[in-house]
């Protein structure tokens, strides 16, 4: 992993641009940076999406795990990345050694998606960890079915939500998605079976590969 993001990881803090200590919070935690990396390098994309950029921690681990790839065109959608959020995250990818590996769209998601649609865009790969309403997540989701194609990935963060989750049950019973299992080797991170053992999700990120053109019917629909 990054050197920045294990020293992150490690001290659960790090100096912002104001040289002031900025503790760890409202972040993608290790074991999941390393299954989105994981996912990643299985499932090379040629364009990636991050919506929710916050102090940068899983978009460093998405940047690293680019960099093998060669040239991916990486877009973070974050509007309040210079005001609430203080540019850290662009501090931290800057200190990661990857100022430009990205394009950030300060603006929301649910204004910039449907541009994208509308021109017909694709992407590969979407990581949606950004505002966490059950209306908004779908919203989001409804324009990213637009912009994957067939083998494209669609990740969320946050599952142990209730609106998150309550989605997921619904993303489930779309017949052109199929979920994607996390990693055996991830499975059996000790930090893993302890979670396992707490009854909580053993991680808090779900993927689901798009396998087939949506076809439903105009007046598809199964209770969820």
């Amino acid at each position: 992993m990054n050197p920045v993001l294990e020293d992150i990881f490690r001290t659960q803090q790090f100096i912002g641009p104001d040289d002031q200590i900025h503790r760890l919070h409202s972040h993608l935690p290790d074991l999941e940076c390393r299954l989105l990396q994981a996912w990643i390098a299985a499932n090379p994309p040629g364009r990636v999406l991050e919506i929710g950029m916050a102090q940068g921690i899983s978009s460093v681990a998405i940047a690293e795990a680019l960099a093998s790839l060669g040239k991916v065109h990486y877009d973070i959608v974050d509007p309040n990345q210079h005001t609430e959020w203080n540019s850290l995250g662009v501090w931290n990818l800057t200190r990661a050694g990857f100022a430009d590996s990205y394009i950030l769209w300060e603006e929301p998601s649910e204004y910039y998606l449907p541009r994208l649609a509308a021109a017909g865009e694709i992407v590969d790969l979407v990581f949606v960890d950004g505002w966490h309403s059950f209306e908004q997540t779908l919203v989001e989701f409804y324009y990213i079915n637009r912009l994957l194609p067939v083998g494209g990935i669609v990740i969320f963060d946050d599952i142990q939500l209730p609106s998150i989750a309550k989605f997921i049950g619904y993303l489930g019973r779309i017949p052109s998605y199929q979920r994607l299992p996390p990693t055996e080797t991830l499975r059996k991170d000790p930090g893993v079976r302890v979670r396992r053992m707490a009854s909580v999700p053993e991680f808090r990120i779900v993927a689901f590969q798009k396998i087939a053109i949506d076809a439903r019917a105009w007046d598809w629909f199964e209770d969820f």
